[in-house]
This record gives structure tokens, C-alpha cells and sequence, in this order.
């Protein structure tokens, strides 16, 4: 994440918090794919590309029409959560 400047990345987990709220509160299909589109983009960017895989694999699915399983939500979950813990 070198190059990226402090206060870019302290936005980036504030996002992350956010999404992750929104996740927690079951959105709408158009609601996660636009959440997911954004956060496959970012992740990467951010020094986080386990975001980025989880959030393209949500996008993916969603963009076949199908809905996301379990699974694949709580890697996106799981990948926000680290995210967004101090020291990381």
C-alpha cells in the first residue's frame, strides 16, 4: 500500500465499514452488485485484494443472474472484517 497517502486509506476502511453495515443488512441484489462492483475495483488498490477477488466473485455471480451463496457473502464479510481491525 506504499504511495497510497494515509488519509486515501483511512477512507478506504471507513468505506469498508460501510459496506460492511450495508452487507449486514441484507440489500437488494442491485444494492450488493453496485457494492460489490465498487469494492472489486478498491480492494486492490488499497493493498486488500482478498476484497477485491471476494467482491468480483459476488459481481460475477450476480451478473449470471444467479444470487450470491452463503459462502461466497461471508468472504466478502470476512474480508472487510480484516479490513477494518486495527494495526492492519
Amino acid at each position: 500500500m506504499s504511495g497510497v497517502p494515509e488519509a486515501l486509506r483511512a477512507r478506504f476502511v471507513e468505506r469498508c465499514r460501510n459496506d460492511l453495515a450495508a452487507l449486514e443488512s441484507s440489500p437488494s441484489q442491485t444494492e450488493l452488485r453496485a457494492l460489490a462492483h465498487g469494492l472489486a475495483g478498491a480492494g486492490g488498490t488499497f493493498g486488500h485484494p482478498e476484497i477485491s477477488a471476494a467482491a468480483a466473485a459476488i459481481e460475477d455471480v450476480l451478473l449470471a443472474g444467479r444470487a450470491p451463496t452463503d459462502a461466497e457473502t461471508q468472504a466478502l464479510r470476512d474480508a472487510l472484517e480484516q479490513a477494518v481491525r486495527p494495526g492492519r
